[in-house]
């Protein structure tokens, strides 16, 4: 079964057009080497900050070949990150603001202004 992706919304910005806005979600997908090569990224579900390099345990999403794995929050674990090698304003909260309004249409950790406490992700090991 094909995996639906949610409609994208644009929230307009003069700052931030809503093609700016579109390409910083295509970068949120497949962005294995983009993450690896990042010393910060941001979550755009619930804010979470951190450091790829530092982080104990990365999750990831592995995508059908050839596509590169697709990182998932450490925090939340949701699968909306993007790295600071991507270029976009990962650390500008009105870009912030307008990704996830945008992704999410409004509802969000963000958008409730609500904090996110740590997911405990667990490794699953399945026998054939």
């Amino acid at each position: 079964m094909k995996r639906k992706r949610s409609s994208y919304i644009p929230f307009v910005s003069e700052k931030y057009p809503p093609e700016y806005v579109q390409l910083a979600h295509k970068a949120t997908f497949a962005n294995e080497s983009q993450i690896l090569e990042s010393d910060s990224c941001t979550c755009f579900y619930c804010g979470h900050t951190f450091n790829p390099q530092t982080e104990e345990k990365l999750y990831w999403i592995t995508e059908r070949e050839p596509k590169e794995k697709t990182l998932q929050c450490p925090m939340c674990g949701i699968d909306c990150l993007i790295g600071s090698s991507s270029g976009f304003p990962i650390h500008d909260p009105e870009f912030v603001k307008i990704c996830t309004e945008s992704w999410f249409g409004g509802i969000s950790r963000i958008s409730d202004g609500l904090t996110v406490e740590r997911l405990a992700l667990a490794d699953i090991l399945l026998e054939d």
